[in-house]
């Protein structure tokens, strides 16, 4: 391996590919793909997934030919992590939480600290135990990283509330909007307002479950992301003792132009999440001048500013006000479709690329 830094774009290769995690890495590692000789990384990759078209053969670097299916997967982690030391890189770039390896100079792309933030309903019970004390054998690991890579202000603070970290070796690199995919396929003829998504606890779906049982139809809720059965069927329960199954349109994982769509097509996308790392769904939704409504939290105010409207994540109330005034009141439409572009320009995969060598010097000269 010729190049000085080794950048994990294995995610890319794997189930991270079609969530947040995967639109980062994807962006990263274009822009860093891009670069001179002097200055592009060597990329770890895992197979033939969606790193192949975006890193040239040259500058890649496979791994043990096993597939890591999630946390905790143990053995073959400890085998990905002594095939990174055998590498003997001057610095590794961890994308993940999966892959921090001891005794190699690291810097970490951190996005959230999200189930340090809220334990009980991430790291307790019986059957998480193992995969609980993975996640805090990583968090140990975070304050020995050269740098942290903070993808929001939010996320660099919870690095030095809840992992301990050394403010001095915390930055913050904000992403961008993966490339606008040409808006095609089929969207509700009734109006609509959509959440894209996970399902995981912290996506807090129930004051926009809530908030629609209050509003009048035909407005109904379109579902899109990548799900669990067992989170599905939760949502299903909820929405039916609130009167409003039959009003939710529950698409599951769809194609970029679908989404794009079906986000342009939207009264509004609605973003009501507990935390976030950054809030890729805000920034995608203002590119799209579609309005956007979303929960009060420091790292959605940090991408949306004043071009998205902010609500109490546990006040259905509130965001039913807000939804009904981005349905019936045609300003507000009109003012995203120039507020929301506008905002969204301020970021740019240009930008996370130089911070992101600028993280690499810094580091390497440590």
């Amino acid at each position: 391996m010729q190049a000085d830094v080794l950048f994990d774009a294995t995610p890319l290769d794997r189930d991270h590919a079609a969530r947040g995690i995967g639109a980062a890495v994807r962006g990263m590692a274009e822009g860093l793909a891009a670069l001179p000789n002097e200055q592009r990384p060597a990329f770890l990759v895992a197979g033939a997934g969606e790193s192949a078209p975006l890193i040239p053969e040259r500058y890649s670097v496979r791994w043990p030919d096993f597939r890591v299916r999630r946390l905790p997967d143990p053995w073959p982690m400890a085998t990905v992590e002594r095939h990174v030391r055998g590498l003997r890189p001057r610095l590794f770039h961890s994308t993940q939480a999966e892959l921090l390896p001891s005794g190699v100079p690291s810097v970490v792309t951190l996005y959230d600290l999200i189930p340090a933030a809220y334990p009980k309903l991430f790291l307790s019970g019986a059957g998480r135990r193992a995969e609980a004390a993975e996640y805090r054998r990583w968090m140990k690991r975070l304050p020995d990283a050269r740098l942290l890579l903070c993808i929001s202000q939010e996320t660099a603070d919870d690095a030095v509330r809840l992992a301990g970290a050394d403010p001095a070796r915390v930055r913050v690199v904000p992403l961008a909007a993966p490339p606008t995919a040409l808006p095609a396929g089929e969207v509700p003829a009734d109006p609509y307002i959509l959440m894209s998504g996970g399902l995981e606890p912290h996506k807090n779906p129930w004051p926009v479950v809530s908030a629609l049982a209050m509003l009048p139809e035909p407005l109904r809720l379109v579902m899109t992301g990548p799900w669990g059965g067992r989170r599905v069927r939760l949502l299903r329960d909820y929405a039916h003792r609130a009167g409003v199954l039959d009003r939710i349109d529950l698409l599951g994982h769809v194609p970029a132009s679908r989404l794009a769509a079906l986000r342009e097509g939207a009264v509004a996308v609605v973003v009501p999440s507990l935390k976030e790392g950054f809030g890729l769904p805000v920034l995608e939704a203002m590119e799209a001048g579609t309005p956007v409504i979303a929960s009060d939290l420091p790292s959605l105010r940090e991408v949306g500013g004043d071009a998205a409207r902010y609500e109490d994540p546990f006040d259905p109330e509130g965001w039913a006000d807000a939804i009904a005034e981005a349905w019936q009141e045609p300003d507000r439409r009109k003012a995203a479709a120039i507020g929301g572009p506008s905002r969204a320009q301020q970021f740019s995969w240009d930008r996370t690329t130089e911070l992101v060598l600028q993280a690499y010097d810094e580091a390497l000269a440590a």
